[in-house]
């Protein structure tokens, strides 16, 4: 025990002195748990990719548009980085809104990790890899990559993480080993202190996987969600095609958010509704979304 806190004790009743151990003891144990939202509603986020087409005609303005709807949040990636960082950050912050996180391409993740910390990220995010990586070598060869950006993020104070779709799930075949999948890949080869997770619930879904059983596996990696829902009666594959896709918004489909959001809730996972394509406008699709997450956060 350190000579102060012996000193302190020993002014203290011996009663009173247990009542101080315990408390010390609650307060250890409290600083080893990640920030949670208790009862209140957490920020509720967009992938500004949802919007791809508007950023382009108009940034500010659908920034603008975006924070009406009542999310505070925003997701940023690479068609949005033909503005310098400081000022991209500004027209973000100008409309109201933050910008914990943003998607840097893999071939360019090294160049990208200095725009990142000047744009003010906490986690920056691989979406996605090229195909021809798709293999067994490949995801390997991406972990190493994964782990040395998400040791340079650290130094920097930001955190790195990959985003799925499905073909992370696609059986891999090794000869003399078990099968395996490009998830499991990565998650095996990255250091858990370096490399988080982005979980798209939408694309484990769709590849026949459960994403709650997923998160639950994995609560420690996920540090953030994309959320979109899939449509009744489709069936699974691991294709990434609009033919094979089968979106529509949070809570008009088949996935069971309540649990979901029960366990990023108490984990601190950062949400960001995120739809690749939608039926119609963008904005409204955002809206209906956003008001349904409310209710089940509520």
């Amino acid at each position: 025990m350190p000579q102060r806190l012996r000193e302190t004790m020993s002014f203290l009743p011996s009663c009173n002195r247990r009542v101080f151990l315990q408390s010390l003891s609650a307060t250890a144990l409290l600083a080893t748990v990640r920030p949670v939202w208790g009862k209140t509603i957490p920020p509720i986020g967009a992938q500004l990719y949802t919007l791809r087409k508007e950023v382009v005609k108009d940034l500010p303005g659908t920034l603008a548009a975006v924070r009406k709807i009542g999310i505070t949040q925003v997701e940023a990636f690479p068609t949005v980085y033909n503005h310098p960082a400081p000022e991209l950050k500004r027209i973000i912050e100008d409309a109201g809104l933050t910008c914990p996180s943003a998607h840097f391409d893999y071939d360019k993740l090294e160049e990208s990790v200095d725009y990142a910390k000047a744009l003010g990220l906490s986690y920056m995010v691989c979406p996605m890899l090229p195909k021809a990586m798709w293999s067994a070598d490949g995801f390997v060869q991406a972990a190493a990559r994964y782990n040395m950006i998400g040791a340079k993020a650290k130094s920097l104070g930001m955190k790195f993480a990959f985003h799925n779709h499905n073909y992370e799930f696609l059986p891999i075949k090794r000869s003399g080993l078990p099968d395996t999948t490009g998830l499991q890949l990565l998650l095996e080869h990255t250091d858990p202190k370096l490399v988080f997770w982005e979980e798209d619930c939408y694309w484990v879904a769709q590849s026949g996987n459960d994403p709650l059983a997923l998160l639950k596996q994995n609560e420690r990696r996920v540090r953030l969600l994309h959320l979109k829902d899939r449509r009744a009666n489709v069936p699974t594959n691991f294709a990434m095609s609009k033919e094979s896709a089968f979106y529509t918004e949070v809570g008009t489909g088949t996935i069971a958010w309540p649990p979901i959001l029960k366990i990023a809730r108490e984990t601190g996972a950062l949400l960001f509704i995120e739809q690749d394509e939608t039926a119609g406008p963008p904005l409204e699709s955002l809206a209906i979304s956003y008001q349904n997450l409310r209710k089940y956060l509520a």
